[in-house]
């Protein structure tokens, strides 16, 4: 059994194009556990075929639905973290965390949900609010620009480790900071959208020899 870790958060609820996976194949006909297969897979061994096409469902609330896609950002944080510090070196971590900064970056588009939840931020809070979200979203693409021009080849030094650790650290409390002055009780159901689903994809993946060890973080805001 190899010892695959999951390196960015995929949601298992998922809906296929019609004719991908065969003619008239239904979400439902399609399991979490295939998806999520396919995710890692491409994720992990990087092919040059695509091997599915998965629609994504948002949540019928776009308030929540941003919020869960900013508490993706904050899991995401803490899963680089983690790689990060069982890193030895420079380009086997730059190979990998360019990948999944990529992902984080393309799929949770966080500067969009910062801008829309802005809407809903109380005026007398708005500056402090937008300041943190500016923060986060500045400490995230340093992360970015690190990884992809500043690493190079050799061993992983303490002081490279600690840059980019800093950056996502700094990331995810920023977001804290910002998600103080959001709806709580969307927030709360955003997260527990997040739980859930994660749940969902442990049941998924245990005791399937096939799938490797899907080996998720703990939440961020379980911590606090």
């Amino acid at each position: 059994m190899s010892n695959v870790e999951s390196l960015v958060a995929f949601p298992p609820k998922r809906r296929c194009a019609q004719g991908v996976f065969g003619k008239g194949k239904s979400a439902s006909e399609r399991s979490r556990r295939d998806i999520l297969h396919t995710f890692m897979s491409t994720l992990i061994l990087w092919p040059t075929v695509k091997k599915s096409c998965v629609a994504y469902e948002p949540d019928p609330d776009p308030v929540k639905e941003s919020l869960y896609l900013i508490s993706r950002v904050q899991e995401a944080t803490v899963q680089q973290e983690r790689f990060v510090r069982k890193a030895s070196d420079q380009s086997t971590l730059k190979n990998k965390m360019k990948l999944t900064l990529l992902l984080i970056e393309k799929n949770y588009k966080l500067v969009d949900q910062l801008t829309y939840c802005s809407r809903f931020i109380p005026s007398d809070s708005l500056v402090i609010a937008t300041e943190a979200g500016n923060e986060a979203t500045e400490e995230l693409q340093s992360a970015i620009d690190y990884v992809r021009s500043d690493l190079n080849s050799g061993p992983l030094g303490d002081d490279q480790k600690e840059f980019i650790t800093n950056a996502l650290v700094n990331t995810r409390e920023k977001l804290f900071i910002y998600l103080d002055f959001m709806p709580q009780e969307k927030l709360e159901g955003a997260r527990k959208r997040i739980e859930d689903e994660n749940k969902l994809n442990i049941e998924e993946f245990d005791g399937d020899e096939d799938a490797g060890v899907y080996n998720p973080v703990i939440l961020p805001w379980k911590n606090r």
